[in-house]
């Protein structure tokens, strides 16, 4: 192998151990930042129930109750329901009949979620308020 040959080798190799470096760091990076959650019909097969969880589905229609910042309402996977109490401000983008996902825990006992947390989620369509104008 000529003197060029190795530079050139040795040029490859530093160029994918850089690239392969900056896809792995990128890898863990998105991995702390990835939001998993269980949906109702997962959350209630679960044998062990860790002390804090992510549930995600739609919120029920109808469901919502508030007091005083104290919130109740259902969420769904369309096959399983799960009463969850929330105490605190609403998101604004929270509505009923809209995807959410509640960090907290379950309380198996009392068959109800206490949530910490709300994020909510909302579709991929933009629609301008209804007073909006373009004047």
């Amino acid at each position: 192998m000529t003197t060029k040959a190795k530079q050139r080798f040795l040029k490859l190799i530093l160029i994918l151990s850089f690239f392969i470096g900056v896809c792995l760091f990128l890898a863990g990076a998105l991995r702390e930042n990835i939001v998993y959650f269980k949906t109702p019909s997962e959350l209630l097969q679960i044998q062990d129930m860790p002390n804090k969880l992510r549930l995600g589905g739609l919120v029920v229609k109808g469901s919502l109750r508030s007091e005083n910042n104290q919130h109740q309402f259902v969420v769904t996977d369309n096959t399983t329901t799960i009463q969850v109490q929330y105490n605190g401000r609403l998101p604004d983008l929270f509505r009923e009949n809209q995807g959410v996902v509640v960090i907290g825990t379950y309380i198996s006992s009392e068959k109800i979620f206490k949530a910490t947390q709300l994020l909510a989620k909302h579709d991929q369509y933009y629609k301008p308020p209804q007073n909006y104008s373009t004047h």
